[in-house]
């Protein structure tokens, strides 16, 4: 795991050169098989270019959302063994009462704070996807084959 930020700088570049290889030789084999301006096109270029940065921003939004999962969970845990500790030291009914709305208060705070580090994970992973999609509208309404057909028109 790199330490500082030029290790991961030169980690990163390193990456990039071994997919900027294997690119290049994807592009001669299909060049080889006769697939059509395969590469001088640079499709399948900028295609897994988009891979690798999609997944280069997905294991990130992983890693500062794991982050914040495992603080959320360790301040819960010293407020609600906090909240405990003054349950045990009650004397009267309203001080069990007080005690007891504490430790749930904790509970539903360390809830909210997981649920809301979710949502921003699940917005970036949509927004990782939403990159992901062909920029052409045709090529997500192209029409079926005509060898496709519907159950429901077999009657």
């Amino acid at each position: 795991m790199p330490k500082d930020d030029s290790d991961h700088q030169a980690l990163v570049a390193a990456k990039d050169g071994n997919i900027t290889t294997g690119l290049n030789r994807l592009n001669a084999l299909f060049t080889w098989w006769g697939v059509p301006n395969s590469y001088g096109n640079g499709d399948i270029d900028v295609q897994m270019k988009r891979l690798h940065a999609c997944a280069s921003d997905l294991q990130k939004s992983y890693s500062d959302a794991y982050g914040r999962q495992v603080q959320a969970l360790f301040a819960a845990n010293e407020r609600l063994a906090s909240s405990l500790q003054e349950l045990v030291r009650c004397r009267k009914p309203q001080d069990v009462i007080a005690a007891e709305l504490n430790v749930l208060a904790t509970l539903v705070e360390g809830a909210l704070v997981q649920t809301k580090a979710w949502v921003e994970l699940t917005k970036k992973i949509q927004d990782c996807c939403a990159a992901m999609t062909p920029a052409r509208p045709s090529d997500c309404t192209a029409e079926k084959p005509a060898s496709v057909h519907s159950i429901t028109s077999s009657a």
